[in-house]
């Protein structure tokens, strides 16, 4: 799982950077990280967002990763983006 969770983020990061996407400099975590928590919600955990945000957070992959409320602002402000 560890070589799809880098996978995953790093194909998150190269499309928005390949879209121009901007960012809030004030964020605590990048647009790629609420994306690759969404999507490896959904590859490993069956959708739960909230096993997803724990196991990367546990695991070092986003150690500075939101409460569950901000975590869905960001994500649902990201989904209005697109």
């Amino acid at each position: 799982m560890d070589t799809q969770i880098v996978a995953v983020f790093c194909l998150c990061d190269d499309m928005l950077k390949a879209l121009h996407h901007y960012e809030d400099p004030q964020s605590q975590i990048s647009d790629a990280e609420v994306m690759t928590t969404a999507i490896v919600a959904a590859l490993n955990f069956g959708g739960n967002i909230e096993q997803a945000r724990a196991h990367l957070c546990e695991y070092g992959y986003i150690p500075k990763m939101l409460g569950k409320s901000r975590f869905n602002r960001r994500f649902h402000r990201l989904q209005i983006c697109f």
